[in-house]
């Protein structure tokens, strides 16, 4: 009769182990998912704000000289 109880304790308690240990990986896998997202995120931004395609303040070729004439 003991080992029948145990038995019945131990296979409640595995299976309520198994149903969080489920829950918790599935919510691990959501929050590692929104986080390399937000890391893909952030990411562009600071690649958009360093090479500023809309000009962002200076231009590149403004800088240039015009090249220099051979004497004659």
């Amino acid at each position: 009769m003991e080992l029948a109880i145990v038995i019945v304790a131990a296979v409640a308690g595995f299976s309520i182990f198994f149903f969080v240990l489920k829950r918790v990986l599935r919510m691990a896998v959501r929050l590692a998912f929104v986080g390399a997202l937000l890391l893909a995120l952030v990411a562009g931004a600071l690649a958009w704000w360093w090479y500023a395609p809309f000009g962002g303040g200076s231009n590149t070729n403004s800088n240039r000289s015009a090249p220099a004439r051979r004497a004659r």
